[in-house]
C-alpha cells in the first residue's frame, strides 16, 4: 500500500497570507480530508489513504508547522490552523466534504467542523480529547506517572525548555513517541522512522510541533467558545484498544449530538500503523453509510 500511496499527487497552495500547505491528492469520489498527528506528517495514512481512496478523493495535508508545509514561528493555536485548512478547501472548490483528524490534527478538525458545521457530512476523531472538555485533566501529574505516560503534555507547554531540552535528540524522542502507548512498538517502519525523524530535524520543526501542544491553554478557551453549538453531524470517536480506547467518545460527548464509539482492536496510539485493516474498515464503514 505505500507504492500505491506514492501515487498520489504532490501539491500545495498557500493560505492564511504566505503559509505555504503541502497536501497529498488520490483517489475519486466525494472529498475526504485526513488530518495528522505529531510527530507524523501525511506520511502516516500510507496505508489507510490508498484504501479509503477506492471510494473517495482523497485529501492528506501537511499541516502547518509539519512535513513539507511551511514552518511559522507562530499560529499553532488549532483555530488558526483550521483556517489553514479552510482555505485549503475553499481554492480546492469544494462545497462539502469529510473529515478525520488523527492525535492533534483532531483539534484541528474539531475547530474546522466546529466553526464550519454546514461544510461537513460526517467527522471522525482518533485518539484524542479535547482541551476544555478532559485533555488538561490527563496533562496532570499523577502517583502512577512512569516513563510510559504522557508526560510530554505537561512538558511540552513550556517550549522554550522542551526545545532547548530535545534540541539533537529528536532520534531519542521519537523512539520513546513510537514505543509509548503502543500495542506493538516495532509497527512503525524502520524507514518510516527515519523520514519522521528527518522532518522534525528541520530548522523550527522541533519547535513547532512543540508549540502544537503549547496552544493547549488558547486551544481550550476557543473550544470552550465553539462548544456552544454542538457538532450537529454524525461523530465517530475511535480510541486504540492499549491506548485511548472509549475515552475518545466520552471526551467528545460534550461538544457533539450524535456519538458512535470505536476501538481498534490490537493497536495502541499508533492505529494507522498498528492495525491498518482494521482502521481502514471502519472509517470506511463509517464514512460511506
Amino acid at each position: 500500500m505505500t507504492q500505491i500511496y506514492s501515487q498520489f499527487k504532490h501539491q500545495r497552495v498557500t493560505v492564511n497570507g504566505n503559509i505555504q500547505i503541502h497536501y497529498r491528492i488520490g483517489g475519486s469520489g466525494e472529498p475526504l480530508f485526513l488530518l495528522h498527528g505529531w510527530p507524523q506528517h501525511s506520511l502516516m495514512w500510507h496505508m489507510i489513504a490508498p484504501i479509503l481512496a477506492e471510494h473517495f478523493t482523497v485529501i492528506a495535508p501537511d499541516l502547518r508547522g509539519a512535513g513539507g508545509s511551511s514552518i511559522p514561528t507562530s499560529g499553532y493555536d488549532k483555530k488558526t490552523m483550521a483556517e489553514d485548512i479552510y482555505q485549503l478547501i475553499q481554492q480546492l472548490g469544494y462545497q462539502q466534504a469529510s473529515l478525520c483528524g488523527y492525535d492533534l490534527g483532531s483539534g484541528v478538525a474539531y475547530s474546522l467542523s466546529a466553526a464550519h458545521p454546514e461544510l461537513f457530512k460526517k467527522v471522525a476523531f482518533m485518539e484524542f480529547g479535547l482541551p476544555g472538555f478532559g485533555y488538561e485533566q490527563v496533562m496532570q501529574a499523577s502517583p502512577d506517572w512512569d516513563a510510559g505516560s504522557n508526560w510530554h503534555l505537561s512538558f511540552f507547554t513550556v517550549p522554550q525548555v522542551a526545545e532547548f531540552a530535545f534540541q539533537g535528540k529528536e532520534r531519542q524522542l521519537l523512539s520513546w513517541f513510537f514505543w509509548h502507548i503502543s500495542n506493538d512498538e516495532a509497527a512503525v517502519s524502520p524507514a518510516h522512522f527515519e523520514e519522521y525523524v528527518r522532518q522534525i530535524s528541520k530548522p523550527g520543526a522541533l519547535r513547532a510541533g512543540i508549540e502544537y501542544y503549547a496552544a493547549v491553554w488558547q486551544d481550550l478557551e476557543d473550544n470552550k467558545k465553539l462548544a456552544e453549538n454542538p457538532l450537529p453531524m454524525p461523530v465517530l470517536a475511535v480510541g486504540g484498544e492499549s491506548s485511548s480506547g472509549l475515552y475518545v467518545a466520552e471526551l467528545f460527548k460534550p461538544v457533539a449530538t450524535h456519538v458512535q464509539a470505536v476501538v481498534v482492536p490490537e493497536a495502541g496510539h499508533w492505529l494507522g500503523d498498528e492495525n491498518p485493516t482494521a482502521l481502514a474498515s471502519i472509517l470506511t464503514e463509517f464514512f460511506l453509510d
